[in-house]
């Protein structure tokens, strides 16, 4: 039976997939033993400082010597201008946010794993037509995404989401995406069991009331102001290292030493979140230290991003969602603060990057499926009360106005023919 043109497409994009699933395995694996291998001993907060400076220091040689490919803007652009992630990104970009995730960088390895899954995309769509390229390098982010953070569904949707203002224009390749995404997670989970996985622990004790729905908006339009100044912070500290510190490897290694003297003073902002979040969700911590956190981890992820660093900043966004959650649950009198912090986690998100879908499909695949109604609830109220944001910058609508991105089976069409 000869397959048609788009049922080929998907055995591709699962191709991607398990590609990706295979990299994100053997990444996860060294990332462990690289934390292993620095902290797994005696801590001593001042050694922060040392290993986050040599890491700055390394990171900018990389880039120095190779190239440096770019943010997460930088990522969208290459995909709105070619539908497609140069391979040769991957030499840099891999290396240094190996890194930055053991020296306690403020972002994440989702970003990496983007461009890895992209590259790869877009190699293995090089076999079809600039369409199906560029839908083979959707998937593949998406997958990259989803893969790394244990959550195929809402990571997949991310990329499918980031670079539009108004949704999901790529239909086409929302079940590519998906297909990519869950063969990679399915590599992951059959090589290495799910304990890689990022789990946040945030199940909850009661069944939500109508009045908690009323909380959940609260906390959605409460974020949006926050992530104004959190724009700006960013902002603010790009002006400051472009005009101190013009050449890369200055860059880099002041980033390095900012990121190791707050972790220095503020033990939860060191790392990008991921374990920290179940801190703050299983804590009682006062409102002057969760200010001072907040304030802290703004400017980690900006120190690491505007510094030349790289990684993604959805989970830290979602760390700061919850230390904002349970900031509010102390200072509005009755809201819960599981609710306050869960919400908190995608709404903060959804209004930064403008994916309220995707960020509430995180935050629920990752808590276990806890609070579902509520988190998207506050979700969508925060997109909405907050579109401007802007804090990617690069977002298009997508460039083939004159018919789909890449062309179906068509009834008895030549290529669909045998199905």
């Amino acid at each position: 039976m000869r397959l048609g043109r788009y049922h080929r497409t998907l055995v591709l994009a699962a191709v991607v997939g398990i590609g990706v699933g295979l990299f994100a395995t053997g990444f996860r694996l060294a990332w462990k033993a690289g934390l292993d291998l620095l902290w797994g001993g005696t801590v001593v907060p001042w050694h922060r400082i040392v290993v986050s400076t040599v890491a700055g220091v390394l990171i900018g040689a990389i880039g120095t010597l190779s190239h440096y490919p770019g943010s997460l803007a930088a990522v969208v652009r290459d995909f709105h201008e070619h539908g497609a992630i140069p391979a040769r990104d991957n030499i840099p970009v891999v290396p240094s946010n190996f890194l930055g995730l053991i020296a306690g960088q403020g972002a994440g390895p989702e970003g990496m794993m983007s461009v890895v899954g992209g590259s790869l995309g877009t190699r293995v769509g090089d076999r079809l037509d600039a369409g199906g390229r560029k839908l083979l390098t959707l998937a593949g982010m998406g997958a990259g995404f989803g893969t790394i953070l244990g959550a195929p569904i809402g990571g997949s949707l991310l990329w499918l989401e980031l670079p539009h203002r108004r949704g999901i224009e790529y239909y086409e390749a929302i079940v590519p995406t998906l297909v990519a995404s869950f063969s990679g997670y399915l590599v992951m989970v059959s090589l290495s069991g799910l304990s890689l996985f990022t789990v946040w622990e945030a199940d909850l004790l009661y069944q939500y009331a109508p009045w908690h729905l009323a909380a959940a908006l609260l906390v959605g339009v409460a974020v949006v102001p926050l992530a104004h100044i959190y724009d700006r912070v960013f902002s603010a500290v790009g002006r400051i290292l472009n005009r101190y510190s013009p050449r890369l490897i200055v860059r880099t290694t002041v980033a390095g030493f900012g990121i190791g003297l707050l972790g220095y003073a503020l033990p939860l902002t060191y790392f990008y979140g991921g374990t920290q979040i179940n801190a703050v969700l299983n804590g009682q911590h006062s409102l002057g230290l969760l200010v001072a956190v907040l304030g802290g981890e703004m400017v980690a992820a900006a120190l690491t991003i505007q510094g030349n660093w790289h990684g993604g900043l959805i989970i830290p966004h979602m760390f700061m969602g919850a230390v904002i959650g349970q900031a509010l649950s102390l200072v509005v009198p009755g809201l819960p603060a599981p609710i306050a912090m869960l919400v908190g986690m995608a709404a903060f998100n959804a209004t930064v990057t403008g994916t309220p879908l995707s960020s509430a499909l995180i935050a629920i695949s990752l808590t276990n499926g806890a609070a579902i109604v509520p988190v998207f609830l506050g979700s969508l109220a925060s997109f909405v009360v907050g579109p401007s944001v802007g804090f990617v910058g690069t977002e298009e609508p997508r460039r083939e106005q004159e018919g789909p991105l890449f062309a179906l089976d068509e009834g008895n069409s030549e290529d669909g023919a045998g199905d």
